[in-house]
């Protein structure tokens, strides 16, 4: 039994699978000899390991090339499905988007970071790196700083103890002390701004979404920094947000309607 002064007892195995699962996607598909040489292990071990996922029919093999099957797909598609937000509040997002013609995600917190759930596009909205179901550090953007700034102290500072305060730009807010200070102050306003710390050129104002007493999610929008101006985020866009966020929350608290 694991106790609080140890960390509990991992599976090298298990380790050894998901790092082959992980680096097969981060190459977009790779072969025997590809994983051989970005992996420490045997080449025989990786071999090995492969054929399991492929019996179990986990990876897809064309000639050498080994893919990520559609497998990993129903079981997304599945944990995407137990948050009641993202079916919730799609259509919402993408009426937000339409009216704001910004890019609108709604993101939650897992493991400390921050994994967006479903997105809308507006006709201007602006498609970066992020994905659905990607893990981002939550205090470059503004729905994790939003996330953040609704947790217990030390939750906080677990967090920033476990992952850190990495810059992502050079606007990124490093310091804890920094970090502290403003989530006192998107706690006072209801809102957080990321101000190009995310994504150079960038800039996303976002909002909580509650379900009784509790933040479970954060909706933003985010757009070109020229267009998201401080006028523009607080005069025109946060009123829409924050209706958005509300009519979400409602048709969380009472899904019959």
């Amino acid at each position: 039994m694991a106790t609080r002064d140890k960390p509990p007892r991992r599976v090298k195995t298990s380790d050894t699978v998901f790092e082959i699962i992980e680096t097969i996607q981060e190459l977009d598909g790779a072969s025997l000899a590809d994983l051989s040489k970005e992996l420490s292990f045997a080449k025989s071990t990786i071999h090995d390991h492969l054929s399991t996922l492929e019996a179990k029919e986990y990876v897809s093999r064309d000639g050498e090339q080994y893919t990520l099957s559609l497998k990993f797909l129903k079981l997304g598609m599945f944990s995407k499905d137990e948050h009641d937000v993202s079916r919730v509040g799609q259509p919402i997002i993408e009426e937000l988007a339409e009216r704001t013609g910004e890019g609108v995600w709604i993101n939650v917190e897992e493991h400390g970071k921050a994994v967006p759930l479903t997105k809308a596009m507006g006709e201007k909205g602006i498609t970066t790196h992020t994905s659905i179901g990607s893990r981002e550090y939550l205090h470059h953007l503004a729905s994790g700083k939003v996330l953040l700034s609704y947790m217990p102290d030390e939750r906080v500072e677990e967090i920033i103890d476990r992952h850190g305060l990495p810059p992502k730009t050079s606007r990124t807010i490093t310091d804890p002390d920094e970090l502290r200070e403003e989530l006192e102050e998107i706690r006072a306003r209801g809102v957080a701004v990321n101000d190009r710390e995310a994504a150079k050129g960038v800039r996303a104002i976002a909002a909580p979404i509650f379900n009784g007493e509790k933040v479970v999610s954060a909706v933003c929008v985010s757009g070109a920094a020229n267009r998201m101006t401080d006028e523009r985020c607080y005069e025109e866009i946060k009123p829409q947000l924050l209706e958005a966020t509300n009519e979400i929350e409602l048709k969380l608290q009472y899904p019959g309607n």
